[in-house]
């Protein structure tokens, strides 16, 4: 009777199901119910309380630690309307995203939502204010280790962040000598070089074409950006450089 029960006991724990999957379930189902780029925030906010949970209880750390930096940016990007409370939430994950890091240096996952939160949380706070606090230059910093990390994760994002930044951040004597906008355009021909197809290269690519006052072919790749099909797994952040790509088409007309 005891052998029995101790099976029984651990059939019933080996089909337990496993919270951290549940979670990425969750997270993967972020985009179930959106409207334009809002996204209702059931799914993430299940999400979230799971890895938070098995961050809290020092499980899966690396992994969950991972999904709840993207579930953060998620939320604060297509979730929550309020600029403060997005600001909260993009400090949060760069707090979280800085604590990792130290813990997972070779992490390219870790470092590319990283970036991503500290690149968020500039964009509302300006390029100037950014750049006066150093902001900029740790995006930097880590753009260049995530390449040495792993260069291809994500789409090249490590190149493609350097580009970014060489091509939006202005020169500032004194503070920024460094960003360059034909290095922004090698930088980015290097990120579609490996990935032709990625929305993201061909719409950043384009705005550095630009910015460069190459406008009859930064067109042709804006182009190319609305005829790519959106990704199921990238749904709102697909859509939300469609409908960038679709303005910046109207101001080159």
């Amino acid at each position: 009777m005891v052998t029995r029960l101790f099976i029984l006991l651990l059939l019933c724990t080996a089909f337990q199901p496993d919270e951290l999957q549940t979670g990425i379930a969750y997270f993967n189902a972020r985009a179930a119910a959106v409207s334009g780029l809002q996204s209702d925030g059931g799914n993430i906010g299940k999400a979230l309380k799971i890895f938070e949970t098995e961050l809290a209880l020092n499980r899966n750390v690396e992994k969950a630690g991972f999904y709840y930096l993207e579930a953060l940016n998620y939320k604060g990007r297509f979730v929550v309307i309020n600029v403060a409370d997005k600001k909260a939430i993009f400090n949060t994950a760069i707090k979280k995203g800085n604590e990792l890091i130290r813990r997972y240096p070779s992490s390219a996952a870790i470092r590319f939502s990283l970036i991503t939160s500290i690149g968020l949380l500039a964009e509302i706070n300006g390029v100037l204010k950014s750049a006066e606090n150093g902001v900029l230059q740790q995006m930097l910093t880590h753009s260049q280790a995530l390449i040495k990390t792993d260069s291809m994760y994500h789409y090249c994002a490590g190149w493609k962040v350097l580009g970014i930044l060489n091509y939006k951040t202005p020169s500032i004597p004194l503070v920024l000598s460094w960003p360059d906008k034909e290095e922004a355009k090698r930088l980015l021909r290097k990120s579609l070089k490996y990935f032709p197809a990625d929305l993201s290269n061909n719409f950043y690519y384009a705005e550095a074409l630009m910015e460069n006052g190459e406008k009859s072919e930064a067109r042709v790749y804006f182009q190319l950006v609305l005829k790519f099909p959106s990704r199921k797994e990238l749904l709102l952040e697909d859509e939300y450089l469609k409908a960038e790509a679709k303005k910046h088409l109207a101001e080159l007309n």
